[in-house]
Formats: C-alpha cells, structure tokens, sequence
C-alpha cells in the first residue's frame, strides 16, 4: 500500500493525526478486500467498487469519512475510473443540507421544517440511479410551501461547501486587472491552461477526464469556466459534466445526459422521467459562488437554459446587482 502519499495529503490539508490514521485504516481495509478478491485496489472497475460499497453499506460501515478516504487513494494511485465512480456516488454530500438551512434563513424554520420533516434520507453510497426520487421528492415540498422566489433563492446558495479561500487567488487577480472584463479574459485563459495541462497529463480534472478537444471546445466560448459581461449581467455556460462524451454523441437525450453535473438528479435524464428544472438554481449557486467572493456580496441568478429541461447545456445569467462599482463598470 501506498500509504504514504495519502498520509501526506491529509497532513497538507491540516488534518489532525487521528483523522489520518482513519483514512489509512479506510484504505488499508479496502486493499485488503480487493486482494482478497483477486483484484489490486488500483485496478479496480467501477463496478468493482460499487460492490465494496454495497458491502461497507450492508455492514452499516458506510460513512463519509472512510469513503472519501478510499476516493482519495484511489486518485493517488492512479485509478482514475475507481475515482470517478466515486465522485459520482459522493458529489452530492452536503447539498441537500445546506439547502435545509438556506431554507429556514429565508422562509423561516416552521417552513424548513414543513418541507424537510421526515424526509428521506439517502445513503451514503447508495447508486446514482437510485438518488433521483428522493430530489424529486424534495422539489416537492418545496413548491408546496414556497413560492417560487423563496425556494429558488434557498437553492441558489454555496450548497458545496466551498471555502471562500479557494477564492482566494482569483479574487486578488480580479483587483489586479483593470477590468472586469480583462479579469474574465485571464480567468478563462487560466482555465484553459489548466485544462491543457490535465490533457498533456492524463490526470484527473475533478471527475473528467480531458482530451485535446475538451480544451479546444472551451477555449472557444468565454462563458465556460469563466464568464462573459454584459449590461451589468455575467453570462455562464457549464463545462458538460462528461466532455469527452457529450463531444462525441449524437443523440439529443444523452447529450443531456453527459452535459447534467448533479449526482443528486443526473440519472433522471436517462429515464425520461427528469427532476423538475427549476432543481438547477443549486448549479445557479455554484456557478455565482465564485463572483460572490470576488464581488463580496450575494448576487442573484437565472436559470436560461438546463438540461433538465430540455436543453443541450447549462447556462445562467448573474445579476451584479445595481451598486456596481467602478472597478466593474470600467
């Protein structure tokens, strides 16, 4: 076992000692069963992990921690298809939470409680297929005891947990730049160097993998991993979840299939029977997420296109809100 570079990232990410002990037990005990069923860890399947997740589940031993600890190695071991499927069975972790507390920010707790009270919970681990009820089911009750404002405005918010930090850098290249528009031009062309740098490597972009033509499909639109400005309005289009698939495929559904980032309502596009798109103003929030950091206040979202309803991409349309600065206006 490779221990060691997991061990070193959680002490780069500040973890106390108990915590990396934990992990290293995660991932020694998932060695072991992988070993013990003719199979290394690092040559794992997505299948092949998706059974050892079901075991964790079945054994009450599925938790968070243990199963981003196995995620991680897996990544640091070079097993990019074992940590993709985990990803996909993680991604949502958090969300549905954040959206609880978002809810009783602005509608208040007796209306947090009436849509979230015995609601059902999805474990974690459980398949992508099967997590699509349970976001239905949350749309909902949340139509039902909101209007449409409230509820959208309770979804559009961090619901990732992204620490403010990670902003860090872009925002202090935003004050160096003249303008906001020469800022969105250096952020798109960060980006897309980043990108190229994933393709030259093989290394895992988040939860895709990039090819040479992922690059040059971005680098051609400002809007994807960046924005566009205009009339006081930031334009931004969603790099599709899977690329290098979405590229590749000709059928409209499956288009939308690969395009859809959501773990929590992705696999209903493949049923027909999709999640109701106004689900989408939570990717509202995370694409306005970074601009609020920069800008240093709430700013507001809609939803122009999705592809939970019918549209081949995502794309929102961020308000900058009527005190715009100088800095922004220039």
């Amino acid at each position: 076992m490779q221990q060691e570079k997991l061990v070193e990232m959680y002490r780069q990410r500040g973890m106390d000692e108990d915590a990396i002990a934990r992990a290293v037990s995660a991932a020694e005990a998932a060695e072991q069963y992988f070993t013990d069923n003719g199979i290394g860890l690092k040559q794992a399947g997505a299948d092949d992990i998706q059974q050892y997740v079901q075991t964790l589940m079945d054994a009450g031993e599925n938790d968070v921690e243990s199963l981003l600890a196995v995620a991680r190695y897996t990544y640091l071991i070079g097993n990019r298809e074992a940590y993709i499927h985990f990803t996909k069975l993680l991604g949502g972790i958090g969300v549905v939470e954040n959206i609880h507390a978002r809810t009783a920010r602005f509608a208040g707790d007796d209306t947090a409680n009436a849509v979230f009270i015995d609601l059902p919970q999805v474990p974690v681990g459980t398949l992508p297929s099967d997590v699509p009820p349970y976001t239905a089911e949350l749309m909902t009750r949340l139509k039902r005891h909101m209007p449409e404002e409230s509820y959208r405005r309770a979804l559009a918010g961090n619901n990732h947990g992204i620490s403010e930090a990670a902003m860090t850098a872009e925002k202090a290249a935003y004050e160096r730049s003249a303008s906001l528009d020469e800022y969105l031009r250096g952020r798109h062309q960060r980006n897309v160097a980043q990108l190229q740098s994933h393709a030259d490597s093989g290394q895992v972009w988040f939860e895709q993998i990039i090819t040479q033509d992922v690059v040059d499909y971005v680098k051609t639109n400002q809007e994807i991993l960046s924005a566009v400005h205009r009339g006081g309005r930031l334009y931004v289009t969603k790099i599709p979840y899977d690329a290098v698939n979405y590229l590749k495929e000709q059928d409209p559904l499956m288009r939308r299939y690969y395009a859809c980032h959501c773990p929590l309502a992705r696999e209903s596009i493949r049923s027909g029977r999709p999640v109701d798109g106004d689900w989408c103003y939570c990717s509202g929030g995370f694409a306005k997420f970074p601009f609020e950091v920069i800008f240093g206040r709430e700013l507001s979202v809609k939803v122009l296109q999705s592809a939970l309803t019918g549209d081949g991409i995502c794309r929102f349309e961020i308000g900058l809100g009527e005190e715009t600065d100088e800095h922004e206006r220039r």
